[in-house]
């Protein structure tokens, strides 16, 4: 419901803002304002439905239509400010009319002219909706397409020199259903090919909302070409779907599914690295939740740990007890029209970060530890990526 609901409320109040600056540049457009309230309702239901009929009953048409209906939405809500900030300032700058105490002349039949603000508003106006509108469309004809592989090169403490070099491919944040299928996943999974990796990571959000897209995703990890497998764990859209089938259906592929557990890599090349993948957050409400210590119990304790866990947040919670953690679930910000608003709300965001142990009393094994957020792959909500472009990450251990 939330994922439905505030969005339908955000694209009313943007076509509110348009309603009220289309009446002041041309105000003949109040004399039909049910046909725009009626055309606004139309897009702003239709917008869920087609989503539910291209998810659910996989009608193509519908999700064709429904990236036309989203540029249109989407555009008008980001133009919306803007436009209000416009309306005020011809609001504010507008000469006050002067009383005149004459009678008031008879009303012309000939189409009322425009003045020069209405005209300048007008064209001001519509060159914001027409750039919101290019910027959106591209976002979703092309920025969600434009794949690339992001180099992270990264020290590991206690890493044997014979595993210098040691190739990790991470995914994240695929979100197969509604938007991202064959075509995306062929796109995407290309990339992954030309790194040539020693395994495959996928942190977590493997579908989006509908758990039969389980198999096609578990199908299509499962033949990446690694020379130690591939290995994946879940996000809060998995937890949507569907936990224990998404995992069944990894595990039957041939996937690792890693829920709090842990895996010694490579343990005859100098002792190898422990690999623990945990659960998300939103586990928690199912009586799990990420547990390191769980993961952690089942591998050498003096092998150096790389850490899954799909929200970054949770590096917080155990800095210093590991030497990397891999992360996705921001997508980056996904849309970022000139600025990322991401940063607003969230500490980690895209890219690395180098987190500081908690001060404490007892010694730690390591002064802190490197997390590194992946963009993601496919996208949520609006079928767009915009300053976000979608993301393989090309993981390099390097012996410390």
């Amino acid at each position: 419901m939330l994922f439905t609901v505030v969005p339908m409320l955000v694209a009313a109040l943007g076509h509110w803002v348009l309603y009220r600056w289309a009446v002041a540049c041309w105000p003949r457009v109040a004399r039909h304002k049910w046909i725009f309230v009626a055309i606004v309702t139309l897009l702003v239901v239709a917008s869920p439905l087609l989503r539910w009929f291209f998810t659910r009953k996989h009608v193509a048409f519908a999700g064709t239509i429904h990236s036309i209906v989203s540029i249109e939405l989407l555009a008008v809500v980001l133009a919306a400010v803007p436009l209000a900030l416009l309306r005020g300032v011809f609001r504010a700058t507008a000469p006050k009319p002067a009383s005149d105490p004459s009678p008031a002349p008879e009303p012309s039949r000939s189409p009322p002219q425009l003045s020069r603000r209405q005209i300048v508003e007008a064209a001001t106006g519509s060159s914001f909706l027409a750039a919101s509108g290019s910027m959106f469309g591209w976002g979703i004809l092309r920025g969600r397409h434009a794949f690339q592989v992001d180099e992270l090169v990264v020290k590991i403490p206690g890493l044997s020199r014979v595993l210098d070099g040691y190739t990790i491919a991470q995914v994240s944040d695929i979100h197969v259903g509604a938007y991202i299928g064959d075509r995306e996943l062929a796109e995407g999974f290309a990339r992954i090919a030309e790194i040539r990796p020693d395994i495959v990571v996928a942190t977590g959000d493997l579908v989006d909302f509908d758990r039969t897209y389980g198999p096609l995703i578990a199908r299509r990890l499962a033949d990446l070409q690694t020379r130690d497998g591939v290995f994946a764990i879940l996000g809060n859209h998995d937890h949507y779907a569907g936990a224990d089938p998404i995992v069944g259906a990894l595990r039957a592929a041939g996937v690792d599914a890693l829920v709090n557990a842990g895996r010694h890599i490579r343990a005859a090349d100098g002792g190898g690295f422990a690999l623990l993948g945990l659960d998300d957050l939103l586990g928690a409400r199912r009586g799990a939740g990420p547990i390191l210590a769980r993961a952690d119990a089942m591998v050498p304790a003096d092998a150096p740990r790389i850490v899954l866990s799909h929200q970054p947040s949770t590096i917080d919670l155990w800095a210093g007890r590991v030497a990397l953690q891999l992360s996705g679930h921001t997508h980056g910000g996904q849309i970022n029209p000139g600025f990322r608003q991401a940063d607003l709300l969230m500490r980690y965001v895209a890219g690395r970060y180098e987190v500081p142990a908690p001060q404490a009393t007892e010694p730690r094994p390591l002064r802190g530890t490197t997390l590194y957020v992946n963009r993601g792959f496919g996208t949520v909500g609006p079928p767009a990526r915009i300053g976000a472009p979608p993301e393989v990450t090309k993981v390099v251990l390097v012996a410390g």
